[in-house]
């Protein structure tokens, strides 16, 4: 009898584990004015190439870019984020500026086998010279946007 409980009991765990969601999304709300900002540069723009980028300045501002081309690289970690802005009702993928200053767009096992043996690893760096963006303090307020 003491058997079939604790098999009972490891049943209930090992179901409970399977259905765990691993790869749950992430989702950010930007401060409404920010929305706002955003909602008016995104209404002529083909909603399937959108994505943004949220970063900060040295004085604790916080920047999100709206972007709409990408390179190779970066496609890389658009399909592989979880992380999500809520706009408008639409969720679009979002990743942070420190993705490109700390990781590498590969995956774990072609840039673990490329540190092993000492070959280069791709690093880039995006210049968002002319692409909208809103900066905005912690409290909402929006400091300026530019294009």
């Amino acid at each position: 009898m003491r058997n079939v409980i604790v098999l009972i009991i490891m049943t209930v765990f090992l179901c409970n584990c399977q259905t765990q969601n691993l790869n749950s999304e992430i989702i950010y709300f930007l401060p409404s004015d920010v929305e706002k900002e955003l909602s008016k540069n995104i209404s002529s723009k083909d909603d399937s190439s959108i994505f943004f980028t949220l970063g900060n300045d040295q004085s604790g501002n916080y920047i999100v870019y709206l972007n709409t081309k990408q390179n190779a690289a970066y496609k890389f970690w658009l399909d592989n984020t979880n992380r999500l802005l809520s706009l408008n009702g639409k969720y679009y993928p979002i990743v942070f500026k420190t993705d490109e200053f700390f990781s590498y767009p590969e995956n774990k096992q072609s840039i673990i086998k490329k540190m092993e043996n000492g070959d280069a690893v791709t690093k880039i760096i995006t210049i968002r010279e002319n692409t909208f963006h809103v900066k905005f303090s912690l409290d909402g307020k929006i400091i300026n946007t530019d294009k």
